[in-house]
């Protein structure tokens, strides 16, 4: 009889370091997954404004209309907890060489943004220290496209 009660505590001791590790590996993946969500989320947020700011401004007729165009479409992009809002990083290229049509060419407008993602838990780095420098991960995005009018 006193066997039998030696087997149950045993397995039961044994059943609370699994859990234990289980629960400590369980976190680790949570934290992983959502400091990727995070980071995937910035960059599809990146992207799909510098897309919409990009193609607003190949609507204008110049380069200060065109700059005009693109900042009033990244206004509408607000901030977040972990997600600044999205930035012109370059200055923009507008080539519509001064209405001439050269062969092999066409006029273009080309507009780079960027955007800081903060991670929640701190930096993650498992390769190198310099990817996450204070928790901030940053995307940079261009998009070129055809101007659509000419003067």
């Amino acid at each position: 009889m006193a066997i039998t009660v030696r087997k149950r505590a045993r397995a039961s001791g044994s059943l609370a370091v699994e859990f234990v590790c289980g629960s400590l590996l369980a976190t680790v993946f949570v934290a992983l997954a959502l400091h990727l969500g995070i980071a995937i989320f910035g960059a599809y947020a990146n992207d799909r404004a510098c897309r919409d700011a990009c193609r607003n401004a190949a609507q204008g007729q110049d380069l200060t209309e065109a700059t005009k165009l693109a900042k009033v479409i990244l206004k509408g992009y607000q901030s977040s907890s972990f997600l600044s809002a999205p930035t012109i990083s370059a200055p923009i290229v507008y080539e519509d060489f001064a209405g001439r049509n050269l062969p092999q060419t066409s006029p273009y407008v080309q507009v780079s943004t960027s955007t800081d993602v903060f991670m929640p838990l701190g930096t993650l780095g498992f390769f190198s220290a310099d990817t996450l420098k204070d928790s901030k991960l940053s995307f940079a995005k261009t998009y070129t496209f055809p101007i659509v009018r000419v003067k």
